[in-house]
């Protein structure tokens, strides 16, 4: 088995394997589940300390429900890329264990040349580790798909929505990794975060990626979000649902750098 061996253990959370399941355990158990089987969720990807209990809000909707697969879309913050890349390996591993990726679905996106098999985007890079421990405590015998979302054109994007939408099943969870705006003071943080949410919760992917031009919202996961929108472009009744919103304030009780995050529903 080729391993992608994770890199962020010990920083963005514990390395400690009985430490980590307690940490998100102990996330989950303050929330309540509200959601029944959700198609997709927006979650969070920063250290857990400072977004943990946000992405638990969303994984707490996948406890008691049953699915084989997650694609997990994430954003590259190391190298610029253009393209939708899944690596060549098939699996990760990290202190819970090993999460296995679906080959079958892997050849199958392979197939369009929207998407391409190239590992690079994909070393240190935590939007997508992080999301694991969270999948393998709520659904422990999960395999997933990992794609590194890079800047992509709107036709594109739109392309690639109406491929990735024949994937999404019952049994098979979108998972989208997004932080949203960055360092600004608290105030302006909220903000420029209501803005964002409000054009997620549009499900108008057009009207999302237009404020994002304009720069009236901000978040270093647009183009997983943008992919996710086109997605459900292709899906019937989709409706989205805000299950928590908060920053790094409430944590680091910095109010003058500030991160957002946010858990969204979709149904």
């Amino acid at each position: 088995m080729n391993i992608l061996r994770s890199s962020f253990s010990g920083s963005f959370y514990p390395q400690n394997a009985t430490v980590l399941s307690k940490q998100v355990h102990s996330y989950l158990s303050k929330i309540q589940k509200t959601v029944h089987h959700p198609k997709a969720l927006i979650v969070p990807h920063a250290g857990y300390v400072y977004s943990g209990q946000v992405a638990a809000h969303g994984y707490k909707q996948l406890e008691k429900e049953s699915y084989q697969t997650a694609i997990i879309l994430g954003p590259s913050h190391q190298i610029y890329n253009s393209t939708l890349a899944i690596p060549v390996e098939n699996a990760y591993i990290n202190p819970l264990g090993t999460v296995p990726f679906n080959e079958s679905i892997i050849n199958d996106l392979l197939e369009s040349s929207l998407f391409i098999s190239d590992s690079s985007p994909h070393y240190q890079e935590h939007s997508i580790e992080v999301q694991l421990p969270f999948l393998q405590v709520v659904q422990p015998n999960i395999n997933i798909v990992p794609i590194s979302v890079g800047s992509l054109s709107t036709d594109a994007l739109k392309q690639a929505g109406k491929v990735l939408s024949k994937f999404i099943t019952d049994d098979t969870i979108l998972i989208i990794s997004n932080d949203l705006s960055h360092f600004h003071s608290l105030n302006t943080a909220k903000m420029i975060d209501q803005k964002t949410i409000d054009a997620i919760l549009s499900m108008d992917v057009d009207r999302f990626i237009t404020a994002y031009q304009q720069r009236s919202i901000e978040c270093c996961g647009f183009f997983p979000i943008a992919l996710a929108l086109a997605t459900f472009e292709n899906l019937k009744s989709i409706k989205a649902t805000l299950l928590k919103y908060d920053t790094s304030a409430s944590t680091s009780f910095d109010d003058q750098r500030v991160v957002g995050y946010t858990s969204i529903s979709f149904c």
